[in-house]
């Protein structure tokens, strides 16, 4: 595929993992370079609204993580090999833009990129909205999503996010069921509870991401879950010179429901 160009249209290259897997990138705007990596459910272009908002003066590269929208997957799963995704994406766009970049992360995505930041010195600027490292699950929870898919009921396993870990409400879900974006959901079904177990069974080890040297920015929603509220402060803590900023009457999407808002935020943070 093309590299990316000049104009405000998306152009999309792949990066290779070390493991082998091809990892999509696409490309749109003007400006300095952030990397984006999404979180669970759905591919890069769940953050079509925010990079709206930010292309006219910030050049976004949305990655797709393995598994998702147009790149590849593992034989393996291991949230090891997604570190080291993130990291291969952000050494490729650092050369060439010719300096390290910024990273945003959003939830599971957030979680990734924390992890790839101690595996790379090219990151000026990391920004996590609610990582989910250490998420502690409802009991069985993640046992019920496994039997739904193995029922081939891949759609109760999303709704089973949205409802019991989310606290989407009934007409929340309902909606999405009914909107464009619900059979790509669907379609990555088989990534929920890989995901899951990997959030539950992380334990953060002293020092891990003590080597992370970049500016560090949380987003949390003063509306979130409290687990994903005590996932945000615990990855805060870990992360030398970390703070956190509440975003006040919002929850786990406001990059979302208020993309302009968030996009300030970002470019106040990404500001010399």
């Amino acid at each position: 595929m093309s590299s990316m160009g000049k104009g405000l249209s998306a152009e999309r290259f792949d990066v290779r993992a070390p493991d082998g897997t091809a990892i999509a990138v696409w490309v749109e705007g003007e400006g300095p370079a952030l990397v984006l990596v999404h979180g669970s459910l759905q591919d890069h272009t769940i953050s079509s609204a925010l990079l709206g908002e930010l292309r006219t003066d910030i050049t976004t590269f949305a990655m797709d993580r393995r598994g998702f929208g147009a790149s590849g997957d593992g034989a393996d799963y291991a949230i090891e090999r997604e570190f080291e995704d993130v990291a291969a994406v952000v050494e490729t766009v650092a050369a060439r833009v010719g300096s390290p970049v910024a990273v945003w992360g959003h939830s599971y995505g957030a979680s990734l990129a924390m992890g790839g930041a101690t595996l790379t010195g090219n990151i000026s600027h990391l920004l996590l909205y609610e990582p989910s490292l250490g998420l502690a699950y409802p009991q069985g929870w993640i046992e019920r999503a496994e039997r739904a898919l193995a029922d081939g009921d891949d759609e109760k396993a999303i709704v089973l996010v949205l409802r019991d870990v989310l606290e989407f409400t009934d007409d929340q879900i309902a909606a999405m069921r009914s909107g464009p974006e619900w059979a790509r959901r669907v379609a990555v079904a088989p990534t929920v509870v890989r995901e899951a177990r990997a959030e539950e069974d992380w334990a953060y080890r002293p020092g891990q991401f003590e080597g992370i040297t970049a500016r560090t920015l949380l987003l949390s929603g003063s509306q979130s879950p409290p687990a994903l509220k005590q996932a945000t402060a615990a990855a805060a803590a870990a992360i030398p010179g970390a703070r956190i900023r509440v975003l006040d009457g919002h929850a786990h999407i406001a990059h979302r429901t208020e993309p302009a808002m968030v996009a300030a935020v970002v470019r106040e943070f990404l500001a010399p």
